[in-house]
């Protein structure tokens, strides 16, 4: 288990996420519903994360991080 999480207050919720476009093992995930993709937040499925943190890096608004909750 990585400890990655996504803060869904703080994501922008956008369909075209950067964090989900370069994970290289498809690990971020939108949360099921909503009108597009991703408008219910993303979530991190933690056996496909191998904790390259690329994501994190290029999350504009912050949201993807180590340490928090899904």
């Amino acid at each position: 288990m990585t400890g990655l999480a996504i803060d869904n207050d703080s994501c922008d919720r956008s369909p075209a996420c950067p964090s989900r476009r370069v994970c290289p093992t498809g690990a971020i995930q939108p949360a099921e519903g909503g009108a597009y993709p991703g408008a219910n937040g993303y979530y991190v499925i933690d056996e496909l994360c191998r904790g390259c943190a690329v994501c994190v890096r290029v999350c504009a608004g912050g949201a993807v991080q180590f340490g928090g909750n899904n």
